[in-house]
Order: C-alpha cells, then structure tokens, then sequence
C-alpha cells in the first residue's frame, strides 16, 4: 500500500529481489514511495530521473529496486536514503520520512502516541522493532503484565514516557536472544531459559535492568557520534495531522512524553546523555568516563 501497489505478484519478487541482494524492504520500500511523491510534485521528471516514477507502477518499482542494485541512475540515490535524498534534492527536510537517518515501517506514530516516542528516541531511530506498541501497548498482552506494562489508551500520551521506557528495555533484552516479537514469549520464560543456561538465579524483572544497561550502552554511543535531544523527534510529514483517516486531526503530544521519558530514563535533558549518575549504576563507569572526559 506505501507505493499503491497491489499487484501481489510484483510485491511478492520486490521482496525476493531484496532478500537476495541484501536490501531492507522497509527503508528502500520508503525511498521508492519518497520518489513517487517527488516525482508527483514535480522535483523528480522522466528526464533527471531517466524513468517515469508514477504511484502503483509495478514495472517503475522493480526496475528501480534493479537500479538500485547495480548502483545505476537514479538507483544511486535512492540507495543514500530519504535522508540524504532530500538533501541532494534541495526537498525540505521535513518532508523526508525518517528518524536520525532511519525510514520510517509501516506503522504509523500518529496513530499509537507510544509508538511516536519510541521512533524518536530509539537507538536506531524510527525502528519498529525497538519499541513494539503494537505488539505490547494492548489489551491481554502477557508479556507486558509481567513486567508492569499495562494497556493504556493509544491515542492519551500520558505516562507514555514511563510506558516508553520499559518497552524500549525489553525489547533490548528480547531482540538480544533473536526472538520474534510477534510471537512473544512470556518474560517470566525467558527469565527461566536465561538462569537455566547461566546457572543464575535470575528474576523477570531482571531483565528490563538487562536491557536498560544495552539501551544506554547504544545511547552513550550515539551521543558520542553527534546524537542529542534536538535529534529525538520525528519529522513533519510522519506526526503532522491528517485531514482524513482513522487517525484525522491527531498529533503525537512529543514535549509532554519526551520530557517524562527523559525523567524516568534519568537522562540530562540539555544533553541528550545518560546522566554519569545514571551509567555507574548500571555498571557501565567505563561508558561513563568515556561520555564525561
């Protein structure tokens, strides 16, 4: 549906033509569907472009994922991301859909308040596999009652910065061990599997301290690469609200759940950092050192 493409044949070897050359289909999926609106405002043409990128084109999107591939035409660009796409276009920014350099999957913020903050602050960016409100932020979600994680109303941003927090440090600990998120298992069971095989007696709860130590690990990284808390936000084009749709007239309440998450993170909200205070007592002082020299 991103490229109003329903033709199953040609979705179905766009995805084999990824897979076997290494290509992720959500980020070049984005870059193909940024192309079309490009090229429908005007900024790509059938003469810079070298083809006509029109919506719901089977052939346009098969041959631009074979540009791609061989690094050809306009293939070379879109390879860049909507990032840099935007920039070497002279595109507004904010019409690029992306966050810190990642593009956007299939889930749209405006629609899970919870789910617009995880893209904004995830390590990755906007990652679907980094802060799974689909998956968790629902009633009868197993997983998330034995950590304390309880449905709230999707659309209310309230106490979605502490609902945030957690979620983003399960699913650190959860993607460690390689398992699908959409079919989770319980936490308690992972708990079980991880004493089992250590020889430690480890409780559930555990492992959302696991995975906070991983998240702010990744964290630290990132701001010592340039990251801060101006790159924690989404752009125009994904938080915006729609004049139509299920999600008409909503926008993502950032200030108000960036703030408490930074709060319940124990993150400096000047610097975007993990307070010193913060890493020590999650055994990372080396991190800590490094972060504050």
């Amino acid at each position: 549906p991103l490229c109003m493409n329903f033709d199953l044949d040609s979705v179905v070897m766009a995805n084999h033509l990824c897979n076997r050359h290494g290509l992720d289909t959500i980020s070049l999926g984005v870059c193909i569907a940024f192309a079309m609106h490009l090229y429908e405002k005007g900024v790509l043409t059938k003469e810079n472009a070298g083809i006509e990128i029109k919506w719901g084109d089977k052939e346009a999107i098969l041959k631009l994922i074979d540009l791609v591939i061989r690094q050809e035409g306009i293939g070379k660009l879109l390879s860049k991301g909507v990032k840099l796409m935007a920039e070497e276009l002279g595109v507004d920014p904010e019409e690029a859909a992306h966050v810190k350099g990642l593009e956007f999957p299939m889930h749209d913020p405006r629609a899970y308040q919870g789910a617009a903050l995880s893209y904004a602050v995830g390590p990755r960016g906007a990652c679907h596999l980094k802060g799974g409100f689909y998956s968790f932020d629902a009633p009868g979600t197993e997983v998330g009652l034995e950590l304390g994680i309880t449905f709230t109303d999707k659309n209310d941003p309230r106490q979605k910065g502490a609902l945030t927090a957690k979620i983003l440090r399960f699913c650190e600990l959860y993607n460690s061990f390689t398992l699908c998120q959409f079919s989770p298992l319980p936490a308690s069971m992972i708990a079980n599997i991880l004493s089992t095989v250590t020889g430690n007696d480890f409780k559930t709860m555990d492992l959302l301290t696991f995975g906070e130590r991983s998240l702010n690990l990744k964290r630290a990284i990132n701001n010592m690469l340039g990251v801060t808390r101006k790159d924690d936000r989404l752009p125009a084009i994904a938080s915006r609200a729609l004049k139509e749709g299920a999600t008409a007239g909503r926008e993502p309440d950032m200030d108000l759940m960036l703030k408490e998450f930074y709060d319940v993170s124990q993150w400096d909200w000047d610097t975007g950092k993990p307070k010193r205070s913060k890493l020590i007592a999650l055994g990372l002082q080396k991190v800590a050192e490094d972060l504050y020299a």
